[in-house]
């Protein structure tokens, strides 16, 4: 038996979105018809949070586990689904995702 301190099984990812979008329904949606278009229609029951959206709808952080996140970073770069996602960063590590200027002021 193997013992990691310190485990953490998700992942967190930080995207930019255009256009902008604030409304988390038609993000998720989004984000389901993405994996279900790359991946079929049981990727699109993939569990994630959506944790944090910015007040202008450009950036968001979602969390997820650490086995579909590679699905989810391929399914938002390969599908033509609007708004568009773009990421940012990619961690195991939420602290770590700096925070953008818009959150600074």
């Amino acid at each position: 038996m193997t013992r990691r301190l310190f485990s953490n099984r998700h992942s967190y990812i930080h995207f930019s979105i255009n256009p902008p979008c604030t409304d988390a329904l038609k993000l998720r949606k989004a984000i389901q018809d993405g994996l279900a278009e790359t991946f079929g229609i049981t990727a699109s029951g993939t569990y994630l949070d959506i944790l944090w959206i910015a007040e202008s709808g450009s950036e968001i952080v979602i969390r997820l586990s650490e086995e579909d996140a590679p699905k989810l970073m391929a399914a938002v770069v390969i599908t033509p689904v609007s708004p568009r996602f773009s990421t940012i960063k990619q961690t195991n590590f939420l602290p770590s995702l700096t925070p953008s200027k818009e959150r600074l002021t």
